[in-house]
């Protein structure tokens, strides 16, 4: 089977991106900070309603308790939260891909 080239290039840009996920890190401070803007742009905010919120809370509460609980940089729960994160990220940019095709 012969990959061409621009199949080659998006076989390596999934990978650097996969390879991406957990390499970031976030100090306590900066997590202050963030928290303390998303307070504020929450009030703004449009298109995510109050059960939406409540849904990311709860998945950012369990993070937070796995990452108590154990380490999520490795072994099986990373994983699956990188799985996850692939879905997820999947499932963005085919909504936006579809967005983007109504716009045209």
């Amino acid at each position: 089977m012969k990959i061409s080239k621009e199949m080659l290039k998006e076989i390596i840009k999934e990978e650097l991106e996969q390879q991406a996920f957990g390499k970031s890190n976030v100090t306590r401070t900066d997590a202050s900070k963030d928290l303390k803007q998303r307070s504020r742009d929450m009030i703004s905010q449009k298109g995510v309603d109050n059960r939406e919120r409540g849904i990311i809370q709860k998945i950012e509460q369990n993070l937070a308790k796995l990452a108590d609980l154990t380490d999520i940089k490795s072994g099986n729960v990373y994983a699956i939260l990188k799985k996850l994160n692939g879905i997820i990220e999947a499932q963005i940019a085919k909504l936006e891909g579809g967005v983007q095709k109504d716009e045209k």
